[in-house]
């Protein structure tokens, strides 16, 4: 989802590479195959993203969250070039309930550890990095089978076989559109913005159950939205209350209910 719209914003300029393209944990051959292209800069997509799947995934969730962004910012700052990498709004533990840039994570879950630890690599390598933490990401479905569908696609599948959703009231979360993301990181290197952690979402907070509700209507759905609480629905990973991304580094983003009115338009 991110990567495709990050080959739009992009055009020309950039090349992709898929799973079938690369394998991003083979460091070696990784390292050589970069090396070739002779880039400017590198932006990793590479994400175990599965929250739950983590806790019992903990291998693959740290090699692919943690040691495949420590490697390639390590190829990076051989070659000395900038390194941008995705972390989450899961690294922290929703006690402060709205995060800065410089606020010292404490990740709940297995998906948050790895993240945090994958952001601790990039900077232990000492190249030239941007950490871009961002959360909740809806926007148009990337191109392969295995891209995940968003929270919105989950909701329109739902709205189809029935007339009443439940969804979680007390997780609160910064949201963004994939579309504003993927120009804000073309903005921070055209710019040559200061290198270090930046948060990245759209304006605007919301729980998941504000989420399904504006969905539907946008899209004019006569659907019953019901609250629920998280224990109503129990999930093998501890997620934090409220972990809303705190942007002031860079010009805000729209609305997310904006972003999504115009997404769910196309």
């Amino acid at each position: 989802m991110l990567g495709g719209q990050l080959m739009k914003v992009f055009g020309n300029e950039a090349v992709g590479w898929d799973r079938s393209d690369a394998d991003a944990t083979q460091v070696e051959g990784l390292k050589l195959k970069v090396k070739s292209l002779k880039p400017s800069a590198i932006i990793n997509c590479v994400a175990y993203n599965d929250v739950d799947g983590a806790e019992e995934n903990r291998d693959l969730a740290f090699r692919l969250n943690a040691e495949v962004p420590g490697n390639l910012s390590r190829i990076c700052k051989e070659l000395d070039i900038p390194f941008i990498h995705f972390s989450s709004n899961y690294v922290f533990d929703g006690q402060k309930g709205e995060y800065l840039e410089t606020d010292k994570p404490r990740p709940l879950s297995a998906y948050g550890q790895s993240k945090y630890e994958g952001e601790m690599e990039v900077q232990k390598a000492g190249g030239k990095f941007y950490i871009i933490r961002t959360a909740t990401l809806f926007g148009p479905k990337g191109q392969s089978k295995l891209s995940k569908k968003s929270f919105v696609e989950l909701m329109i599948d739902l709205a189809a076989k029935q007339a009443q959703v439940k969804a979680v009231d007390d997780e609160i979360n910064s949201i963004t559109n994939a579309v504003d993301l993927a120009g804000s990181i073309k903005l921070l290197l055209e710019e040559q913005r200061p290198y270090g952690i930046y948060h990245i979402v759209n304006s605007g907070q919301g729980s998941w159950y504000n989420f399904a509700k504006e969905i539907f209507a946008d899209l004019k759905k006569d659907i019953n939205v019901i609250k629920a609480s998280s224990a109503d629905f129990p999930r093998k990973a501890i997620r934090p209350k409220k972990s809303v991304l705190l942007n002031t580094k860079l010009p805000q983003l729209r609305s997310w209910q904006s972003a999504l009115a115009e997404f769910l338009k196309s």
